[in-house]
């Protein structure tokens, strides 16, 4: 796995306002690679529409493959600052005995607390590309292994675990994540493609209106399909 190269901080010496000239260069970055992918975006675009000059973009992240890797960086950060309350309060409730009501509102919360981030958020927006990118393989091998540990892995974990208790011992692990995971998938279409998603709908955004219907159809869904699990 490559190393994630972390942005050098301004005590190192170099370019003044380090903090202030590399975020704006992730940013940037983090654009420049969904629109273009990998390949296409070359470090003088990113450093162009960050303000900055080719060498400051060296000077904090050494190459190409080191900007990206800091845009993973700084895109997990911040995901799994938001999820990990949510996520954290589920796996202490799974050591204790919740009931399946309990079981089936605590996988509702994250999924809402994962709908949120992703359907909500504004600082998602200009991140929906590059992530749907990594996911597809397009991106070097380093962020996509990063994503999964650091929060696919976590959030099918404590997911399946739910599923696990509600179906009982008899359920295998496999069939248990498979569950999960096309039980979270409910939301991807409005993340990943969301353009097509929207115009099947005729759509033009996604309003508070809409996010509440969709979320409900959602909970409705997840509800049902969990209960139905329940032994």
């Amino acid at each position: 796995m490559s190393t994630i190269h972390r942005r050098r901080s301004a005590s190192e010496g170099g370019y003044p306002c380090g903090d202030e000239t590399s975020a704006r260069i992730i940013e940037a970055a983090l654009k420049l690679f969904g629109e273009q992918g990998y390949e296409g975006a070359s470090t003088r675009e990113i450093a162009e529409l960050a303000g900055a000059n080719a060498p400051a973009l060296n000077y904090y992240f050494k190459s190409k493959e080191g900007v990206y890797n800091a845009c993973i960086e700084h895109m997990v950060e911040h995901i799994w600052d938001f999820l990990a309350p949510t996520i954290e309060e589920a796996q202490g409730q799974l050591g204790g005995r919740p009931d399946t009501e309990q079981l089936i509102e605590t996988f509702c919360s994250i999924q809402s607390r994962i709908a949120e981030f992703m359907l909500v958020s504004n600082r998602t927006s200009s991140w929906r590309k590059f992530y749907a990118r990594e996911q597809s393989g397009l991106g070097p091998n380093a962020g996509e292994e990063v994503i999964n540990q650091r929060i696919g892995q976590r959030i099918i974990g404590v997911t399946s675990g739910i599923i696990s208790r509600l179906m009982g011992p008899q359920a295998s692990q496999e069939e248990c994540i498979l569950r999960s995971m096309t039980l979270t998938g409910q939301l991807l279409p409005f993340h990943l493609t969301r353009a097509s998603s929207l115009r099947a709908l005729d759509w033009d955004v996604l309003t508070p209106k809409r996010y509440a219907l969709l979320m409900k159809i959602v909970h409705e869904q997840t509800v049902a399909l969990l209960r139905g699990l329940a032994r």
